[in-house]
């Protein structure tokens, strides 16, 4: 898939602490019209706007109903220290898939809270899932290499070898014939 390049599978990266298992796909969508090109788990290189995919595989969680909330971690103002970015009222999600499109102004620590309610109607967060924005990189990757700049790299040393190494016979060969 175009979108994974190779960083992660196509099905997007698992999260299995909390009440039910959910993967999740984070995309941050590009300036002008160009398609988000990375599938990133919990790590975001930049500041900005971002789609994320959240699937709830199982049938029966599908059925209650969900309400999602981005925070950023460490802003004071709350009493849990975390300020509120997004805020989506519960629903049922039957195909599975909640989709979140928000804007991430600032380098930090951010969660997205996937919360339900108990059998006495408190409201409870039911997945945790982490998001980090900032410090470049690709992913969980963090600013290493990824597999296309490694295929890139393992080309041009080859190539380079082999041109060397070919100009080398070329200079024993001229001074076999001119030593004959």
């Amino acid at each position: 898939m175009l979108a994974h390049e190779g960083h992660h599978d196509a099905g997007g990266c698992k999260i299995e602490t909390g009440d039910f298992p959910v993967t999740v796909s984070v995309y941050e969508v590009p300036e002008g019209d160009i398609p988000p090109m990375h599938s990133f788990c919990n790590h975001v290189p930049d500041a900005g706007k971002i789609n994320m995919t959240i699937e709830i595989s199982d049938l029966d969680t599908r059925e209650i109903p969900i309400a999602v909330r981005v925070v950023m971690e460490g802003h004071e103002g709350s009493e849990h220290g975390e300020h509120e970015v997004l805020y989506m009222p519960a629903e049922q999600y039957l195909s599975g898939i909640i989709v979140v499109a928000t804007e991430l102004e600032h380098l930090g620590q951010y969660f997205v809270l996937l919360e339900t309610e108990d059998n006495a109607g408190n409201v409870k967060t039911a997945v945790r899932v982490p998001l980090h924005v900032g410090g470049g990189g690709h992913g969980n990757h963090g600013s290493g290499l990824g597999m296309l700049e490694m295929i890139f790299i393992v080309a041009a040393v080859g190539g380079l070898a082999f041109f060397f190494m070919r100009k080398k016979n070329a200079e024993k060969e001229l001074s076999k014939e001119s030593q004959s």
